[in-house]
């Protein structure tokens, strides 16, 4: 493996740095960290999987879009001070992976702010990082973590890294980090070993007694336990008091308090109210999505209210924006109730129709985009967040022949519905049989034909019922349907002679209102039987709101469960389009309730 840091050098004259050229000009931050995949000759160019930069917005800007968009130059050197700043010197090149990093900001000596990227190769539990220079206590966790599933003493931590590093499971990448900021050191460790080769290594060193257990046994009092309720009941405590001891809780209602917002609250939460209000807020400064599950009658409603308000408050904001999404039912008792009980000085907007969402957007964003001074709430329900326009097939039954092929009668070169995106056919599974194949392993094997002309249908189907699923190609997963509404011109050539039209008047400079005169006199759009001319909020919301609400509370979240549904796919991107989101439900787990 080639060390691309070798002959690196740096010095508080000559700080790492990295370098990109993006948008027509060179843009260089400062580089804390950085790790890279490993390259087998020196003309190779490696792959970044971790860096920590720093340096103005406008430079962090433009490498993270670079790291984004996978540029395939970037390049990692040292800085050399010069009267107008630092004159980049290139020590290698890398490049980036499209769409594979994790970005994060975060603080850097307490008073710098820096910029974080994790490749996900690093999160699927195959690397292990260590900030502190504990690297036995990170590689303990990797192993107790999904993919080994083993619990692990932390006296037998340092044991297990020298067995593993003896084994060549555990390889140790060539990073580069500042001292400065990484005091403890830093490194980043490839695990190199499967699920069967960690469990015959430990067993082999627990029967060699190399691991020691704290206290002897031989194992007997495990014979009488037959079924896992049985081990459930004798081993309880023992499990509660080991997860006590591994997982500290964001917040502790015996030795942590309620924020104290709580107190100002027209209506007085209950302590374990107030307390998991609180608990839940402070989650929100961390990750961005919690959910929240209680059973009825708990006040979940007044819960997501006041977490809703404490999430800012704890953000320094008094004033903010905030979307509730809950069932048609429950809109006007969201809008007219809940939310004036414990905000009665919060604004209150019931969206019934997306044409009030646009009306409100257009004057804030009119007004200049002023900050919100008091809470303001936008209620909609599931059907106004979700009723767009129609959707039609967007593919048509193809039999194509040739003249050749008539004489002959054989088959259409052609025949089926084939996809707008791929260009494949769309088949149907008739059935699925496992198998051994030549190698002793079992194999699936899937039987498909082509789609009938009568088996497509009118309608949307997203799972198989009398008829197969039509909803998505079954080679790429792209879309079949399309969206329809009624329009002015019935087609192209119409559309084109209006276009035609609008350019002579416009050309026309003697006379400017003819124009407004030819657009007033054209026709109003035909309304067509369903095919409404309409807008779903969250198309809306996706295209000209993102990052618009800063929290978003979606009350009775298992009716939107459905994969690939309207519903679903409005809780997905109004998720992605809030800084935070809240949801509430008493019956999580498929829709039931719990016993």
């Amino acid at each position: 493996m080639i060390n691309k840091f070798e002959g690196f050098q740096e010095s508080i004259e000559t700080p790492a740095m990295i370098e990109v050229y993006h948008n027509q000009a060179w843009h260089t931050s400062m580089c804390f960290a950085f790790a890279y995949s490993q390259v087998e000759a020196e003309h190779h160019v490696p792959t970044a999987l971790f860096a920590i930069i720093g340096g103005s917005d406008s430079s962090l800007q433009s490498i993270k879009a670079s790291m984004d968009l996978g540029f395939q130059s970037m390049a990692f050197g040292y800085g050399q001070k010069d009267t107008q700043g630092y004159q980049f010197k290139r020590h290698f090149e890398f490049k980036a992976d499209k769409g594979k990093y994790t970005k994060d900001g975060m603080t850097i000596n307490a008073n710098r702010k820096g910029l974080t990227f994790v490749h996900e190769d690093l999160m699927n539990g195959e690397y292990v990082l260590s900030f502190e220079g504990q690297p036995f206590e990170e590689l303990r966790k990797a192993l107790g973590g999904a993919k080994f599933g083993l619990h692990i003493l932390p006296e037998w931590s340092e044991l297990i890294y020298e067995e593993m590093k003896s084994r060549g499971y555990i390889k140790e990448l060539d990073v580069y980090f500042d001292p400065n900021v990484f005091v403890n050191g830093f490194s980043i460790f490839k695990l190199d070993l499967n699920e069967e080769q960690c469990d015959e290594m430990i067993s082999n060193m627990i029967a060699s007694k190399v691991l020691k257990f704290p206290v002897e046994g031989n194992g007997s009092s495990l014979e009488e336990v037959t079924d896992l309720t049985n081990y459930l009941v004798e081993y309880n405590q023992d499990m509660v008091n080991k997860l006590s001891d591994e997982v500290e809780p964001t917040h502790n209602p015996l030795n942590d308090s309620i924020h104290p917002v709580v107190d100002t609250f027209e209506r007085t939460l209950f302590p374990v109210q107030a307390h998991v209000a609180t608990a839940i807020a402070k989650r929100l400064q961390e990750q961005k999505s919690v959910i929240l599950q209680g059973e009825m009658s708990t006040g979940k409603t007044a819960m997501m209210t006041s977490i809703a308000d404490i999430t800012n408050q704890m953000k320094g904001k008094k004033g903010y924006f905030a979307c509730v999404l809950c069932p048609p039912s429950l809109t006007k008792k969201w809008a007219t109730e809940e939310i004036g009980f414990i905000l009665p000085h919060a604004a209150v907007h019931w969206i019934q129709n997306t044409s009030e969402l646009i009306q409100f957007h257009t004057a804030w964003t009119n007004a200049g985009r002023p900050k919100p001074t008091k809470p303001t709430f936008f209620v909609m329900s599931f059907s106004t967040m979700k009723n767009d326009t129609a959707i039609v097939p967007a593919i048509k039954f193809t039999h194509k022949t040739t003249p050749m092929s008539v004489v002959n009668q054989e088959e259409p070169y052609k025949k089926g519905y084939y996809c707008n995106h791929c260009g494949h056919l769309h088949e149907v599974i008739e059935s699925t049989n496992m198998v051994i194949n030549e190698n002793g392993e079992e194999e699936e094997v899937v039987t498909k034909r082509p789609m009938k002309k009568d088996e497509f249908g009118e309608s949307r189907r997203i799972h198989n019922s009398t008829n197969p699923q039509n909803a998505f190609c079954s080679n790429c997963g792209d879309s079949l349907w399309t969206k329809k509404s009624a329009t002015r011109y019935s087609s192209f050539r119409e559309w084109t002679k209006h276009e035609k039209q609008v350019l002579h008047y416009c050309r026309n400079a003697e006379n400017k209102n003819l124009l407004r005169h030819y657009m007033d006199s054209q026709p109003e759009v035909k309304s067509k039987q369903g095919k409404p001319r309409r807008v779903a909020a969250i198309e809306y919301i996706r295209r000209k709101m993102n990052n618009f609400f800063d929290i978003s509370i979606v009350d009775e979240v298992h009716l939107l469960k459905a994969s690939n549904s309207a519903q679903g796919n409005c809780l997905s991107a109004l998720v992605q389009c809030s800084k935070n989101t809240v949801a509430g439900t008493g019956t999580l787990f498929g829709g039931k309730l719990r016993p």
